[in-house]
């Protein structure tokens, strides 16, 4: 009988103790698992694998299901952190991600990329235009230069002739030295032994030269003299009746301007001239 109560004995307090010894461990297992407080260091590897093997044997036990719920929720966490992670990588907090452009917006950039190129090529003619003026007038005042000092040695040599003294006087005219051209043209004026139509040409040049340096009465007299001489000489009327527009002769301008329309019905200068003073002598009721 005491056989019996001895041997009965451990059978019936075995479970408990058991299940004491296994909920340490299952504690000491959730410890160490993610989110869980350090766990104290075990026996050894042997004593470790056999409580994992114990906390999973139970799963099916209320402290098995508190197990495995602490441990679905730890690997989730760490997935959800790891995705977290690699999308932070991935995509900067201060990146603009920007919607593709629209056909409206490419048709606009087409459209602005055109107008560019049109103002450019517009730059370049005129530019090119410019440039080429320059370029012009450079190569004329180079050209009037050498003539200007060739026709000067032939004059300083005391040999020029009459014909020599015009040119150099047109010369100065065309550098805008209008007082050596006045000199050369009256010199050519004095020695002049040709035709009297080209002598004409001589005291229009001279008239265009004292009209130049503001000494009106000299101009007129000289275009006078050149339209007595030459009395078809179309610019010689024009240039006298701009020259009695500037001394303040209304009146004698339009006659010498209505002579240079006779001689040339088309003769734009005459007629838009005419038509000024016209309009300006009506406007203060003197025509």
């Amino acid at each position: 009988m005491s056989v019996m109560s001895l041997t009965s004995a451990p059978r019936l307090i075995a479970p408990a103790a058991r299940s004491q010894v296994e909920v340490r461990r299952v504690a000491a297992v959730t410890a160490r698992l993610p989110g869980g407080t350090p766990a104290a260091p075990a026996a050894s590897a042997k004593n470790q694998r056999h409580t994992v093997s114990c906390s999973l044997s139970i799963a099916s036990s209320r402290t098995g299901t508190l197990v495995g719920l602490g441990v679905r929720s730890g690997v989730g966490d760490r997935r959800a952190r790891r995705a977290a992670a690699t999308t932070a990588r991935a995509v900067p907090e201060d990146v603009i991600v920007l919607a593709p452009p629209s056909p409206i917006a490419d048709v606009a950039a087409g459209l602005e990329g055109g107008i560019q190129a049109i103002y450019l090529g517009s730059l370049l003619v005129i530019l090119g235009f410019a440039g080429f003026i320059i370029i012009r007038q450079v190569f004329i005042r180079r050209e009037l230069d050498e003539s200007a000092k060739q026709m000067g040695e032939r004059i300083r040599s005391g040999e020029a002739t009459a014909e020599e003294y015009f040119e150099m006087g047109s010369i100065m005219l065309r550098k805008k030295v209008f007082t050596q051209a006045v000199r050369n043209l009256k010199l050519a004026a004095q020695m002049w032994e040709g035709d009297q139509e080209d002598l004409a040409q001589i005291h229009n040049a001279l008239g265009f030269g004292y009209l130049s340096t503001d000494k009106l009465d000299e101009a007129i007299a000289e275009f006078s003299k050149a339209t007595e001489l030459q009395p078809g000489y179309v610019t010689a009327w024009n240039n006298l009746g701009d020259a009695l527009e500037q001394k303040k002769d209304p009146k004698g301008a339009m006659e010498a301007y209505e002579e240079s329309l006779v001689l040339s019905p088309g003769n734009q200068v005459a007629e838009n001239r005419l038509v000024d003073i016209k309009r300006r002598l009506t406007r203060l009721n003197q025509l």
